[in-house]
């Protein structure tokens, strides 16, 4: 009796019959598909949920909620044609009150949500808060789409669930608070900045990037720290020759149009800046901003930390171990944004730093995949799959249990340690 070679053992059937096996490899991968098609509309779905479904533990009307219905009912008073009337009745009235009233020249969250409460017949309120409720829709989707073109379905799944289930968007979502909104934008124009510089002779992004530069900076005045990230994000790039000139065109112009269009609707530049400067000054002298939004250069991190505790620390950990080109950029934009939103005194608070939620899941995600690589290439998508779902449950308990129970409305430092039984 002769025996086989050990090398074809096997081998005949798959060469007698190759049609079967290519049939099978064909379902195999089908099933994988559509299991992450299938995965991809889960994480989709419960983001939507929890953005929809009012859950807030704070159900009254908060002091910035209620300066920016009584803009839009002057609003609806005058109409969107006569904007410039509703700026300068905020001008007169800031320089009349001893502190710092929230500012009309947020027209690119203020007519939106006009628009709102015009079709769909609600009140400023409700309007603002079905707009705010949008837009953390969309900051997920644009969040996904994202993932998906850098890094694959894979990284899309974890990065998507992540930021599907964070605390802070959460929240915002449910409140009439401008930062959920302007979120939005920034993340828009981070991803829209990656795609130039993937893609730097496509006119298409060029025009989007600047577009949601200029809707970025009439939506805040904080788009300045995204601006300080996004130059330092090119700069990066710049030295290793991989920025185009284009790219630096269209950041620099996006804020100059529009704070042309802001001066137009103020009467002037000059009365632009002295808005501001008078903004700025009483600001400093405001009880609350004393009080509740001032501290030393490292409060954000202590507020990440109690806000999500292992998405931070997570995150913190990878900045260490860096590996593609995106995960550096969106570390520098990180790092850049903290250190100028850092020395501000007397205007700190988590909800101005709702932007940082992407690079913050982003490099979390990058820690679970380095750490997935300690066990057997087998076990790594569960490993991944596990650490995953312990972030986002654990995302999940944090927002009820500051949220929820806490009753929180700004969390501020103060409010975040009592929700979390650090103080009484």
């Amino acid at each position: 009796m002769e025996f086989a070679p050990v090398g074809t053992l096997g081998a005949a059937p798959l060469a007698a019959n190759p049609g079967v096996a290519t049939s099978k490899s064909r379902a195999s991968r089908f099933s994988t598909a559509a299991s992450r098609v299938l995965l991809f509309l889960l994480v989709l779905f419960i983001g939507i949920v929890v953005r929809v479904y009012c859950s807030s533990g704070f159900r009254g009307v908060g002091f910035d909620e209620h300066a920016y219905t009584v803009f839009l009912t002057e609003i609806e008073k005058s109409g969107a044609l006569n904007y410039d009337l509703v700026m300068r009745v905020c001008l007169e009235r800031q320089q009349r009150t001893a502190d710092a009233i929230v500012p009309a020249t947020r027209v690119g969250f203020l007519l939106p949500a006009y628009a709102v409460a015009e079709v769909f017949q609600v009140s400023p309120f409700v309007a603002l808060r079905y707009l705010n409720c949008g837009a953390a829709i969309l900051t997920l989707l644009i969040t996904l789409a994202f993932s998906y073109r850098a890094l694959g379905m894979g990284a899309m799944l974890g990065i998507g669930c992540l930021m599907a289930t964070s605390p802070l968007a959460i929240h915002l979502s449910q409140r009439a608070l401008v930062d959920g909104y302007f979120s939005l934008w920034a993340t828009t124009a981070v991803w829209l900045a990656w795609e130039n510089l993937r893609c730097p002779r496509h006119l298409g992004w060029l025009a989007a990037y600047f577009a949601s530069l200029v809707l970025l900076v009439l939506t805040k005045e904080s788009a300045a720290f995204v601006v300080v990230g996004l130059c330092a994000v090119l700069l990066w790039y710049g030295l290793q020759g991989c920025c185009p000139w284009r790219l630096w065109v269209a950041t620099m112009a996006g804020p100059v149009v529009a704070i042309a269009v802001l001066a137009t609707l103020t009467g002037g530049i000059t009365k632009l800046v002295q808005f501001y400067y008078v903004f700025e000054s009483k600001s400093g002298h405001n009880i609350y901003s004393v009080m509740a939004q001032d501290g030393p250069w490292y409060r954000y991190l202590i507020d990440f930390i109690l806000l999500s505790p292992l998405i931070t620390t997570f995150a913190l950990g990878a900045i260490f171990h860096l590996r593609r080109s995106v995960d550096t950029a969106l570390a520098i934009f990180l790092g850049a944004s903290f250190v100028v939103m850092s020395a501000v005194s007397h205007g700190m608070s988590l909800r101005y730093a709702a932007y940082w939620e992407l690079p913050l899941c982003w490099l979390a995600f990058l820690q679970v995949e380095l750490l997935a690589e300690k066990v057997r290439r087998n076990w790594r998508p569960f490993a991944i799959a596990g650490m995953v779902v312990l972030l986002s449950a654990t995302n999940l308990w944090q927002y009820q249990r500051l949220f929820v129970a806490g009753e929180i409305y700004d969390p501020i430092s103060f409010q975040l340690a009592r929700a979390t039984h650090l103080i009484k």
